[in-house]
This record gives C-alpha cells, sequence and structure tokens, in this order.
C-alpha cells in the first residue's frame, strides 16, 4: 500500500513538473519583489533612516489630516517644535557618529515623556515636533514640556562619554493660533527662537503679542530685499579716543536703517534677520564699499586717524571671495589695508572653521587688521586666541558698566595683561563717564569708545569732528 502511494506521488509530482510554467513562475516571483521593494520605499519616504521616526513629509500629512478632524469635533491639539542647543558645537566636538547616537538616544527619550495621543517626528537635522493630536487644558502640554526638561537633566550616556544637552521648544496651538500646517510650524520655529533669545533650555507658546513680532518680522524680511535700491541705509561713525591726548586715532562704521513702513529699525533687530534670509551678503558689500569710499575722500583731505573698522558677518566670511573682494575694494579706492579693520563678534569664533582662520591669517598677512568684537560675553576659550590672528579686543560695555565691582574691574585687568603679552590694542566700548575714563586709565586702557567722548554721528558731522581734530594735531 505504502509503495503504491510513493508511485502516485512521485507521478502527480512528474505532472506537476511538465505543468510548471516557468515564465509565469519568474514573473510571480518578480511581482512579489516589486511588491516589497514598494512597501520599502513608502516606509523610506515617510521615515527617518536614522531614529525611524515619522520624518518632515509623513509629519505635514498627519497634521493635516489632525487638522480636517479638528474642524468637525471642535477639539483643539498642539504643535511642539524642539531644538537641541547648540548641537553645532557638540557634534564638531564629538564627531558626527557620536552625533548621531545622541539623536537616536534624544528620541528614545522624548517617545517615553509624550502621552497617546502625540508623535514624535524629527523633521531635520537636529529640530524635532511632538504633533498632540487633542488636548483639553494647555497644562496638559505644559506637562509634557516639562517632563522632557526633568528627564533632560541627566546625561545622556554615550558608551564612555556622558553628554548633558538641552533644548528650546515653542508651541503653536491649533485652531487658535491657525489651521495652516506651514504656518503652524513657522509660529513653532518663532516661538523657539524666542525660547533661545530668553536664555535657551525653555519653552514659549505663540501667542497674540508673538503673532504681531511674528508678522513685523515677515515685514522686515519683505522690506530687506529692496533697501539698498531705495538708498534707506546709511553709515553712522563713532570715533575711537586716545584719553591721553584726546586724539581720534580710529572710528567704527555702524549700519543705520529708516524705512518708510517701519521708521528706523535697531541694527540689533534686522541684522540677524538678513543673516537668516542671506540678505546680509549684499548689505554687506555695499557697507564695506561705502566705507572704504569714505576712507579714501577723508584720507585725500588729510584728516588723520589709524583705522576705520567694519563689522563683519560670519556670513559674509562664508563666501568664497570674501579676502578678494576686501582686498580689490582697498585697491579700488586706494586704500592701504592696515587702514580697514573688520569686526567679528566674540560669538562668531564658534563658526570659524580651519579653512575661514587660513583666510584671516591671510588677510592679516595682507596688511587688514581683525579685532574682536564683545569679548568676554560669548562662549569662546582662551584657546581661541591662540588659534585665530587678532589685532585688536573690544572690552564690551556690560564689564564697563560694572568697572567698580571688583570681579569686573579684576577681569578688565587680566585682559589687559593679557593682551600686552600678545602685543593686543585694546579698546574699551560703552564709556560714557568720567569716573569710568580715571578707572580705565589705571588699567592701562587707553583706546575709549562711548558716549562720553561721542555718540555714533552721520559722515558729515564726523568729518566736521576730523576736521577739528587734524587742526589740533598740527
Amino acid at each position: 500500500m505504502n509503495k503504491v502511494k510513493r508511485i502516485y506521488s512521485t507521478k502527480q509530482y512528474k505532472l506537476k513538473l511538465i505543468n510548471f510554467d516557468k515564465s509565469k513562475f519568474i514573473e510571480s516571483i518578480y511581482r512579489k519583489q516589486k511588491i516589497k521593494i514598494e512597501k520599502q520605499g513608502r516606509l523610506i519616504a515617510k521615515y527617518d533612516i536614522l531614529t525611524k521616526l515619522p520624518n518632515s513629509v509623513y509629519f505635514f500629512e498627519k497634521l493635516n489630516n489632525t487638522l480636517e478632524k479638528i474642524k468637525i469635533n471642535n477639539k483643539k491639539g498642539a504643535v511642539i517644535y524642539i531644538d537641541i542647543d547648540d548641537y553645532k558645537v557638540i557634534n564638531n566636538n564629538l564627531g558626527y557618529c557620536l552625533g548621531d547616537s545622541i539623536l537616536k538616544l534624544f528620541s528614545e527619550l522624548i517617545n517615553r515623556c509624550i502621552g497617546e495621543c502625540s508623535e514624535l517626528t524629527r523633521l531635520n537635522g537636529d529640530e524635532f515636533a511632538i504633533l498632540v493630536h487633542e488636548f483639553d487644558n494647555i497644562r496638559q502640554i505644559e506637562e509634557i514640556c516639562n517632563e522632557i526638561y526633568k528627564n533632560l537633566k541627566k546625561p545622556l550616556k554615550i558608551m564612555d562619554d556622558k553628554v548633558h544637552i538641552s533644548v528650546s521648544m515653542g508651541i503653536s496651538i491649533f485652531p487658535d493660533n491657525s489651521i495652516n500646517a506651514d504656518e503652524l510650524l513657522r509660529f513653532c520655529n518663532f516661538a523657539m527662537h524666542k525660547s533661545k533669545h530668553e536664555g535657551k533650555s525653555t519653552y514659549t507658546v505663540f501667542n497674540n503679542e508673538a503673532l504681531d513680532t511674528y508678522y513685523r518680522e515677515a515685514l522686515i524680511k519683505s522690506e530687506l530685499k529692496s533697501v539698498i535700491n531705495r538708498q534707506e541705509l546709511d553709515i553712522f561713525y563713532q570715533p575711537q579716543i586716545n584719553s591721553l591726548n584726546n586724539n581720534i586715532v580710529g572710528m567704527e562704521a555702524l549700519l543705520r536703517w529708516n524705512n518708510a513702513k517701519l521708521g528706523r529699525v535697531s541694527p540689533a533687530e534686522f541684522i540677524p534677520i538678513a543673516e537668516n534670509t542671506g540678505d546680509i551678503i549684499k548689505i554687506g558689500d555695499w557697507v564695506i564699499d561705502k566705507v572704504l569710499r569714505q576712507a579714501f575722500i577723508w584720507r585725500n583731505k588729510g584728516y588723520k586717524f589709524d583705522t576705520i573698522s567694519v563689522n563683519i558677518s560670519p556670513i559674509q566670511m562664508r563666501k568664497i571671495d570674501f579676502k578678494e573682494n576686501l582686498l580689490n575694494l582697498c585697491a579700488k579706492y586706494n586704500v592701504p589695508p592696515n587702514f580697514l579693520e573688520i569686526e567679528i563678534t566674540e560669538c562668531t569664533l564658534i563658526d570659524i572653521c580651519k579653512e575661514k582662520i587660513e583666510v584671516l591669517n591671510e588677510l592679516m598677512e595682507s596688511g587688514i587688521n581683525i579685532a574682536i568684537d564683545d569679548f568676554g560675553t560669548g562662549y569662546s576659550s582662551l584657546s581661541y586666541l591662540i588659534n585665530i590672528p587678532i589685532n585688536t579686543l573690544k572690552i564690551d560695555k556690560t564689564f564697563i558698566d560694572n568697572i567698580k565691582n571688583y570681579k569686573s574691574k579684576a577681569l578688565i585687568k587680566s585682559i589687559v595683561e593679557l593682551s600686552k603679552d600678545l602685543k593686543y590694542k585694546i579698546i574699551t566700548e560703552g564709556v560714557e563717564t568720567k569716573d569710568q575714563i580715571n578707572l580705565l586709565a589705571d588699567l592701562g586702557c587707553n583706546i575709549i569708545q562711548g558716549f562720553y567722548f561721542s555718540k555714533p554721528l552721520p559722515m558729515y558731522e564726523m568729518e566736521l569732528l576730523l576736521e577739528n581734530n587734524s587742526k589740533i594735531e598740527q
């Protein structure tokens, strides 16, 4: 009986082989493989490879679906925008592999902090967003943020390293703030930047006041596009005085903007916006051209001063032809390079890579002076003074305001002694009183820039001052 079954089975198998269609079999395998690849493609299109979180494309799809449901059930939802503070510095110090490990651990930590009605997304780089599909009270959103900060008090453990990180967050509420997905994310981003400006490691809820600020920023962005064509920019000059003889030794060129719609806009407000939009490039080029042209005119009139300084944005320094443009403009206006001093803020030092240090070295070799502005207020260490070529340190006004304080005085003294050893010129900014002048003189600070001698002046007033100064010297 068993033998009969085996024979039958073998015959059946042979029959199957005879009826086997090879092309259909291959087509079936191909079809299954294609479905599998398409499925993987859809997953890759919607999920971040590193963290396995939904990506920005999928985030907007989910947010738009939630916005549609909100219209029907009359509920509220929220978007919490998260940015890791100083992530660039972490990446530079630890390397990109550890940086990626941080992002993975960070996403796992955040996922443990959010509830069932929320989803975490990696938008881009170190930027994440939590979509809260619905909530009843704003306190629920605040609890999520506070839970994140509570968990971030402990360092992330990566192999043998312990890394402390902090985050800044911005929150927008729908439908209160908007029912448009793009706008909600922009509002979040704006609120997050406000958190950064207020000291980082905090969250900001977007509100009507922030909305006014947002629309003002949008107007500034729009108006900056044609600011040069409308001839709304102007250069003011603040003299730098040697307090030993009251002679002008230099001046700083300061940008001013007076707009028909906005009125006078502070550089502290419009420069960061111009840097974000890239408009700082054309504005910066205009400033350098205007300043060197004016320096040429004043030198031809025989006015006495050693340097004229211009503030440079790190965005300008990223241009490949930055050094070439500076030297070409000096040649164009027949201004010796050592007449020009470029000022970079201490915070800019973080963004200066090895290639840009080489550019600064080349500029210094060409004769152009380099000054560090706001020294003592940023994040830099003394190692920057070794690695970056510098001619001048400008001590920030915050130290001068508290010069009678023992600690401030001791710090100024240390900076002065260090600068003498390194052969740097020292300029003190924001000097307003005779007492400050006398105390600075005792510390060896004689080059003064501040309201005590002069506020920033329009071109024609600065020219009168230079004319009088030149007569005194004669």
